[in-house]
């Protein structure tokens, strides 16, 4: 069974993907400080609301949505301290102007209203350059952290 503040987040969660999905700041209150998000794959950690605060900020620059290019949910349950959502995202890579499409599968773990745990897993059969981001994604990480501590 849900809790209220559980129920709360996911409801949130659920609008700021529909309607808000650039909305970072807004995002990034309902993470816990010690939240963990796993990219799959290619099983990148991001450790910490700042990092994953960080990440998408890298992740949501690159990119922009309009009317033909949006989330849409297709499929969502939740238990307990568990969520998962299925949601078909379509974006444009600003600076390449290329439309890419992918499937999504966030399964979240929920503590206290708030995400401490999420994995998702991107299919990357649909779009080459979804897969090669992903693949590269590891040392994007890595030199950024470089660059950030210089």
């Amino acid at each position: 069974m849900l809790t209220d503040s559980n129920n709360a987040l996911i409801q949130e969660y659920l609008d700021i993907a529909i309607n808000a999905s650039e909305d970072l700041d807004r995002f990034s209150r309902l993470l816990s400080e010690d939240c963990i998000w796993r990219i799959m794959p290619p099983g990148v950690d991001f450790i910490g609301v700042e990092q994953v605060k960080s990440f998408s900020g890298m992740a949501m620059g690159s990119r922009s949505h309009s009317a033909g290019a949006k989330i849409e949910i297709r499929n969502w349950f939740a238990e307990g301290e568990n969520f998962c959502v299925e949601y078909f995202h379509a974006a444009l890579i600003t600076r390449f102007h290329i439309r890419v499409v992918e499937n999504v599968c966030l399964v979240c773990h929920m503590r206290e209203g708030k995400f401490d745990h999420i994995n998702e897993y991107v299919d990357t059969s649909g779009s080459i350059l979804i897969g090669l981001g992903l693949r590269l994604l590891p040392l994007i990480v890595k030199l950024r952290s470089l660059f950030d501590k210089s």
